[in-house]
């Protein structure tokens, strides 16, 4: 007969559960030291030692260091039997057993994210001895939350501690029973329902319940190969695959330490060989160079087995990437050297050279990617963020998505998590989530546990074998990724084409949380490049070892939650001092290149050397008390003491700025009512102009990550000053004004420049306020339905409208160091040196300046901020305009050097290196990675196209083009010191010359 009612075998199966365990045997006393991790795999112990039971407790905090040990002696029972070491004392643990890693356990207990507390024992003698070390520390995701409410440690018990005989067969039915019902939960067919539902109706009535243990263990394989049979008998056809891989995705640092993902990565690494030599089919899927260093420089034993795992193709490194870093804030360049770095790493230490670019959590991605992953040899890009929108659904899984220089690569965003189990509905999930099956016949998941959990578990792997057959799914196996693509790419031309950005609709406030780490960042990428370029044109030795830790440094901290600023507080303190450390080193290096470059000018008398590091030629008022103009190229003006330059004088009062570009009224509180662009007979502003304005910000949740478009309901403009001042200046008309809002005081100069046709508004904040956000706003006589922002290696538009639910979701955007609104004929800039947030809604333009977050740092952003933003107004188009020169002279100024006097003979300006097409930036020139030549690498920023040359400051043997990996394509003509080449709107060339 027919069972009616799922509930009675619900119960039934309960019931059969409580019989998988055969026996066990506790393990009830542990010793126990207390000590603290340092970091590099070095600990701290107390020298006290501590015997433990089971039902003791113990309690730790971040970085804490927990061990315990003790030994168990296998009976004779359990011997060549399927046994398990189950162990729960809180938080996350690394095993080894007679002193060989052995796998690691992770616990709920106390909030904690994932729980796993079995770790199989294989082939075991009679009578051996099994020596237990475990080193624990805390659970850090889920002491969060209790850190936030005032915790200052967490508490755990030692629940269990044993060792565990289960019964195979009744293991393996009990999977494949919860596969039948979660089945019966996910397929439509009532027929394949119906008959799954009998089988395991019949099957479980062949279980012996409630006899003695031996009659009932002896029932169950008949029931359980009773039970497959008639899964088997059940006609079913799928319709496609879904290939599943083992994947744990690790932050390098978010709600825990870089230090503590040394020790995550370890017990992950470890889980997942122990798990590949079990079984053999199991494959796993990682990426981030930076991770597998960590391993090879703590625990070389245990790099050594990855290595051989990655060689018999279980292991498949992905990526190339040195970090899963944020697309969106990072530099066109330092995305390069992420892969650069990754790349480099991963042939050296595995051979390989992945095609994937694997970047599953990050929080949008910038239009510039296709063109980077094309040109540094690679085919593929993964992701699983954008299934998380808040506003409307991603169009497409699988498509080519095309950067703004037209390269294209295959991209699949997966709709499942990057994190999950291999059961019935996860799989269904991932092939139905799929848009585009109907061409491809094809989906691609990952399961396993991440940060911390350490990936896949046993279960999983039978859970997945055990799945294989199952009628109304779609076919599954354990794979690569790599396999999935191979197949995806031969439908490539099939596939939607989808030719812009790829904006995630959610976690907008991370373009301006925890200011100084972009600030930082920005100063960082500037001073590495200047750096490899005036070392290399200074001729001193080129210290590579310094600027390689100096690079990886940089680039770990632009990971996808420490360069968003969506991390713990004791991130950010380490934070502070790694960019201590690294604005030091920049100076030393700095100073050594242009002392070494200075000692070569001759000169009769005393002068001011004015170095000038862009692309473009300078003109800046100076802190010496002179204005430069048109400082060459890469090169220096010299300009004697005796001689220096007059500027015309500024016009300057409480009330007016006015040179012979420009005029800026205030009003009696500082605020500007009017720029009058003399030049061009055009008035600036529709209203009032650099108009500050805290709003209330108060987030669904994740403060740090969200901005939510309420915000502009609850308005404080900051109007009355507190007061006004000029201050004296030899060059330049400075007003400064302060304001106070709460407990927060901000502090501007409005300085205008003698032969300046932009505004600066050089800005000291002490912030003070909670869930707040400061913006800037400028309203400009300007009509434009599209507004334009840098971005990595070129510039993307995007609307000032609303007509769409699209358009309505971008209501904040990131934009690099300046956003242009133009019209036929004029236009309006507005530049920054360190701030990415922008919102541009009809002729309001306007930049996030601060926020200030509480989640999951309580004290984000408070504290002293200084930056700079700028008003640019220009007739044409925001090509024809200055606006490049402007921002990189914003953000890269000139330096000054005095030089004294000496027999003379040296030019009065010098360009060392010169570009002749105008929006053509230079942004490395560096040794090659294999110490052949030098390589020269450049992008088109005005999204132009045509023929450029470069000039060297010396004679050429060879141009060879290359790919950003700097592998050679094509050797170009070259002439004397000089070479030409043709080149796109956005495209990013790269030449090794020699």
């Amino acid at each position: 007969m027919h069972t009616p009612k799922r509930a009675v075998l619900a119960d039934l199966l309960k019931q059969f559960k409580k019989k998988i365990i055969k026996e066990s045997l506790d393990i009830p006393v542990w010793t126990s030291r207390s000590g603290i991790y340092l970091g590099g795999g070095k600990y701290e112990y107390s020298d006290k030692v501590e015997t433990l039971r089971l039902g003791d407790s113990w309690s730790g905090y971040y970085d804490d260091s927990r061990t315990f040990s003790s030994s168990v002696t296998v009976p004779e029972s359990f011997a060549h039997s399927r046994v398990y070491l189950n162990v729960d004392f809180g938080g996350e643990a690394m095993l080894r057993i007679n002193g060989k890693t052995a796998g690691s356990f992770s616990s709920s207990m106390n909030n904690g994210w994932v729980h796993r507390d079995t770790l199989p024992l294989f082939d075991l003698e009679a009578g051996q001895v099994l020596e237990l070390d475990i080193e624990a520390g805390i659970n850090n995701a889920g002491f969060c939350d209790h850190y936030l409410a005032g915790s200052r440690s967490i508490t755990y018990t030692l629940a269990v501690g044993r060792l565990i005989l289960v019964d195979e067969p009744t293991e393996k039915f009990a999977i494949l029973a919860d596969h039948i019902f979660g089945t019966i939960d996910v397929v439509p067919d009532e027929v394949i329902r119906t008959r799954l539902y009998n089988a395991l109706d019949d099957a479980l009535h062949m279980i012996d319940f409630d006899f003695t243990p031996e009659v009932f263990y002896a029932s169950v394989p008949d029931a359980f190969e009773f039970l497959k049979a008639e899964i088997k008998k059940i006609p079913y056809a799928p319709h496609g695959e879904v290939i599943m891989s083992g994947h744990s995705h690790i932050d390098a640092a978010w709600l825990w330490t870089v230090k503590e993902t040394e020790r995550k990565v370890e017990r992950t690494f470890s889980n997942t060989l122990m798990l590949m030599d079990n079984y053999p089919d199991y494959r796993f899927t990682q990426s981030q160079a930076a991770l597998y260093d960590m391993v090879k420089k703590h625990d070389p034993e245990l790099f050594e087995r990855i290595r051989e795992k990655v060689k018999s193709g279980q292991w498949e490194v992905v990526g190339n990437t040195w970090v899963e870093a944020d697309t969106n804030i990072a530099s066109g360049e330092s995305l390069i050297r992420q892969l650069l770095y990754g790349r480099d790493f991963f042939i050296k230490e595995f051979g390989v050279d992945s095609n994937i670019y694997w970047l599953p959590d990050c929080f949008g991605f910038t239009w510039a990617l296709p063109q980077i992953i094309d040109r540094s040899g690679m085919k593929y890009f993964v992701t699983t963020k954008l299934a998380n929108n808040d506003t409307q659904l991603f169009p497409h899984t699988l498509f080519r998505w095309r950067s703004h220089s037209g390269n294209e690569v295959l991209a699949y965003n997966q709709r499942t998590a990057y994190e999950g189990d291999y059961i019935p509905a996860y799989v269904k999930r991932t092939w139905d989530a799929n848009d585009q099956i109907a061409i491809v016949n094809e989906s691609f998941g990952m399961y396993g546990y991440g940060d911390g959990g350490s990936g896949g578990t046993t279960a999983m792997i039978e859970q997945g074998r055990l799945l294989a057959d199952m009628p109304g799914l779609p076919a599954h196996r354990m794979g690569r990724v790599d396999e999935f693509f191979a197949d995806v790419e031969k439908y490539a031309d099939e596939l939607p084409l989808y030719d812009d950005e790829l904006y995630y609709e959610n976690h907008r406030g991370t373009f301006t949380s925890q200011g100084f780490v972009k600030k930082n960042n920005r100063y960082g990428e500037f001073m590495l490049r200047n750096i490899e370029l005036m070392t290399l044109l200074s001729g001193i030795e080129f210290p590579k070892e310094k600027l390689d830790e100096l690079w990886k440094l940089l680039l770990l901290n632009q990971f996808h939650d420490i360069m968003p600023g969506t991390c713990i507080v004791q991130v950010f303190e380490n934070c502070r001092k790694e960019y201590a450390y690294l604005a030091s080193e920049y100076e030393k290096l700095m100073s050594s290149a242009l002392e070494a470059l200075c000692s070569k000018i001759k000169v009769d008398e005393d002068c001011y050397a004015v170095w000038n590091f862009d692309t473009n030629p300078q003109t800046a008022a100076l802190a010496e008390g002179f204005t430069a103009e048109d400082v060459p190229p890469m090169g220096y003006k010299l300009y004697p003491l005796s001689a220096l330059p007059v500027s015309p004088k500024v016009t300057v009062t409480e009330e007016l700025l006015e040179n012979e570009f420009l005029r800026v009224e205030l009003d009696k509180n500082g605020e500007i009512v009017r720029i009058y662009d003399k030049k061009n007979d055009r008035e600036v502003l529709e209203g009032i102009g650099n108009r500050l304005t805290v709003f209330q910000d108060k987030a669904v949740h994740e403060t740090a990550w969200n901005l939510e478009a309420n915000y502009v309901k609850r308005p404080f403009e900051l109007i009355t000053a507190e007061s006004i001042r000029v201050i004296p200046d030899p060059e330049c008309g400075i007003i400064e004004i302060v304001r106070k809002f709460n407990l927060s005081t901000i502090t501007q100069r409005i300085v205008l420049a003698p032969k300046a046709d932009y505004i600066d508004f050089k800005t000291e904040v002490d912030w003070q306020e909670t869930l707040k956000m400061l913006k800037v706003a400028f309203p400009v006589t300007v009509r434009s339905r599209e507004a334009t922002y840098e971005i990595a290696h070129g510039t993307n538009t995007r609307p000032t409208h609303v007509n769409t639910s699209y358009d309505m979701a971008k209501f904040e955007v990131c934009g690099h160091k300046f956003a242009d609104l133009s019209e036929g004929g004029y236009g309006v800039s507005l530049i920054n040196d360190c701030k990415y947030g922008y919102d541009i809604r009809n002729n309001l333009m306007r930049l996030t300046l601060l926020r200030a977050p509480t989640c999951p740092d309580q004290t984000a952003d408070k504290g002293e901020h200084s930056f700079t933003y700028r008003l640019y107004p220009h007739a044409g188009s925001w090509q024809d305009s200055r606006l490049l020169e402007y921002a990189f002279g914003l953000n890269n100024p000139m330096r000054v050097c005095r030089i004294s006097a000496s027999e003379g003979g040296s030019d009065t300006e010098k360009s060392f290196i010169s570009v002749s097409r105008k929006g053509v930036v230079l942004d490395a020139y560096k040794p090659a990675l294999d110490g052949d030549g030098l390589i020269l690498r450049l992008y088109e920023g005005n999204f132009s196209r045509g023929k450029c040359s470069v000039t060297l400051p010396f004679a050429i043997n060879s141009v060879t083009e290359c790919d950003m990996m700097e592998r050679n394509e094509t050797e170009l003509a070259h002439n004397g010191n000089s070479f030409e080449f043709f080149i796109k709107p956005h495209e990013v060339k790269t030449f090794r010359i020699k």
